[in-house]
Parts: C-alpha cells; structure tokens; sequence
C-alpha cells in the first residue's frame, strides 16, 4: 500500500465511540476536533436516533449487533480501538470480541467507561418495562437519567431510545467465550454512584491483556465533563506510544 492515503491510515488510529443509553452518537463529535487527525473519532450511531435510517430502536441486542457490525467492520481500515459509556461499554465490548472471531481483528484498547461488567437483572431492578414516569424516576435515584431533548416530539423520541437500551442492558447474559485479546480500560467517575471501583476490576474476567482502571472527575456523566482529562487518555494510549514505535523502528533502520 503507498501513496498519501495509506501514510494517513498507518499513522492514525480508528477510534469508535459507541454512546451511552438512550443518545446519539453525535455526543461525540466534538472530540474530532480536540484530538486531531491522529486519532480518527468515528461514532457509531444506533438505530433509532441521530441520523441513523432506521427510526425505530432495536430492543434485542442481536438485531443491534446485526446493525452496527458491517459498518464498524467495514471502517477497520487502520489500527482501532472501541470506546463506550453505559450502555455502549457492553457495546464496545461486544463489537470488539465479535471483531476478533467473525473478522480476526484486534483492537488497540477497549475502553468500557461508566459500567461493570454487564449482566442480567433481577425482575425486580429491571426499569426498562416500567412507565416512563416511573422509569425516568428510577434513572435518576442511581443518577443515570440521561439529557432529554425539551421539545416533546423529540423527548419521546429520546425516551423510547432509552427504553430500548435499558431493555437490551437488563436482559444482558455475558458469554463466557467473549474475552477479547486486547488490553482493557475500565472507567468510573469519582462521584458516580451505580458504579464502584470493585465493579471497574471484575472487567479482568473479559480480557486475556491487561487490565486498566481509571477515575475521573465527575459523577456517571463525567465524559461530558471532565472531557479534556479523558482526551489526554487516549493521546496517551493511543498516539505516543505509536509515535515512540515509529521512532525507534527509524532509528534501528538507520
């Protein structure tokens, strides 16, 4: 491979940001322009909401799953690694071991920020299948109500979104075979209440690398807000050590 193109392509990494419960992927254009061209954001945008074709949600995860891989699949043009908040850690969790068995693709790093390890929930704290008041109210007594759109065509726009996600995150069964061959970073924020440093280190059964943990300032949205410190993550992770690798592959060269 020569030419511009592919220089661009080997000196960048993908990175794909899959969001949390009941949002767009849009949430993260923003870290386009603060992280440059050496790291490629790519959101990945779920049916639904944002501009995705398809309107309505998917409420089972292997009808997402069957959405969003020929895309991320498609888009592994360079080095990658997968981010994901709430709802989109057991995405980007999933993406990446599917990757590595359907497309022998490894990520760089998966990041799995505001989550444990995801798994079933008992009937009883399941909030998916409530009313939406009710839901709305559960969500935010854990401090995990996502923004909502105030214009009401859009918020129950947003809300069945929201429905759709808490219902695939609460019916959730992990695969034991699902560890992924990547190194692992797992993220909280200081303040956040439904998830704890002990919830953070049980992310070690998924992988056959390393195992990260990581505390940001802020509560379960911290991303939104402490973004600058969670950019200079994926600088780090994500651009210097390739840039080392470059150099001292010149050097023994030379």
């Amino acid at each position: 491979m020569s030419g511009p193109g592919a220089v661009g392509a080997h000196n960048s990494v993908r990175l794909f940001c899959l969001p949390f419960e009941g949002v767009s992927a849009g949430v993260y254009l923003p870290w386009a322009e603060a992280l440059g061209p050496s790291v490629v954001v790519t959101p990945v945008e779920l049916p639904g909401r944002g501009r995705h074709p398809r309107t309505r949600p998917c409420d089972g995860l292997e009808p997402l799953l069957a959405e969003v891989m020929p895309y991320v699949a498609r888009m592994c043009d360079r080095p990658f690694a997968l981010y994901g908040h709430g709802f989109g850690a057991l995405l980007a969790y999933e993406i990446a071991a599917r990757l590595e068995w359907q497309h022998d693709a490894v990520a760089d790093r998966l990041y799995v920020s505001g989550s444990g390890v995801p798994h079933r929930l008992a009937p009883e704290r399941a909030l998916g299948r409530l009313p939406d008041a009710a839901m709305v109210r559960g969500l935010r007594e854990r401090g995990r109500m996502p923004p909502v759109d105030p214009d009401p065509r859009r918020a129950a726009r947003d809300l069945a979104a929201l429905r759709a996600d808490l219902t695939v995150m609460e019916a959730y069964r992990r695969d034991p075979r699902h560890v992924v061959h990547c190194p692992v970073t797992a993220m909280r924020g200081l303040r956040d209440r439904s998830v704890m440093a002990g919830d953070l280190a049980d992310w070690h059964r998924c992988t056959r690398r390393a195992l990260r943990t990581a505390v940001f300032p802020g509560d379960h949205y911290f991303p939104l807000t402490a973004r600058a410190e969670l950019l200079d993550t994926f600088t780090g992770d994500l651009i210097r050590p390739r840039a080392l690798r470059r150099m001292l592959s010149a050097t023994a060269t030379y």
